[in-house]
């Protein structure tokens, strides 16, 4: 008998592969031309399927669009999951890095972060959630490193999260523009080494 589960065949398994498919291509063109700008028709298009098929999967633009949020904050957070202090502002800065090998990603997260400001965007509630959570967390890994002596700055832990959220989106908007000019990983790496003692040696 084979100590392996088997694979999940038939309907379902094809239901998940078109559903990725859907996503995929939705990510692709939300980050193109927006989500106001984006129509199911285009989003059908993108993914090789009739309109009714796509609608057979998710009803409405605004279904796609949770989809794909909570498709990438799922992956977030299970490369953030048990992460503490020193180790949890790196993996932040992992995750920026796992982002600049998908710029579609960071496309559709700028264009939907400036949309969303407006309070009736579908994706309003899931960005100021989103902010607030990010700051929370880096707030905390800077907290604990405070406890131990590390922070070499005189901004208070919040004030540091903010600047490090701030950084790391400002850093990603900019290497859109100017990918060869604009090195992410190394910028935020350099800033968590002249706040943390560790690093500095």
């Amino acid at each position: 008998m084979s100590s392996t589960a088997p694979s999940v065949r038939g309907p379902y398994a094809k239901t998940a592969r078109v559903r990725r498919r859907i996503l995929d291509a939705c990510t692709e063109v939300f980050a193109e031309t927006g989500y106001r700008a984006t129509t199911m028709k285009e989003i059908a298009e993108r993914a090789g399927i009739s309109e009714g098929g796509l609608a057979h999967h998710f009803a409405s633009k605004s279904e796609l669009l949770t989809a794909v949020l909570e498709r990438r904050e799922e992956e977030a957070a299970g490369q953030l999951a048990g992460a503490r202090g020193l180790a949890a502002l790196l993996a932040m800065v992992d995750i920026v890095k796992d982002d600049s090998r998908k710029p579609g990603i960071v496309e559709l997260h700028s264009t939907l972060a400036a949309e969303a400001i407006s309070s009736e965007h579908p994706a309003h509630e899931h960005y100021k959630h989103r902010y607030h959570s990010v700051r929370r967390y880096a707030e905390l890994a800077f907290e604990a490193l405070q406890r131990e002596g590390e922070l070499v700055s005189s901004l208070a832990p919040f004030e540091l999260a903010s600047a490090y959220v701030a950084l790391s989106d400002g850093l990603q908007l900019q290497w859109l523009y100017e990918p060869d000019a604009i090195d992410v990983d190394q910028t935020l790496r350099r800033f968590l080494a002249s706040v943390v003692a560790r690093l500095s040696d």
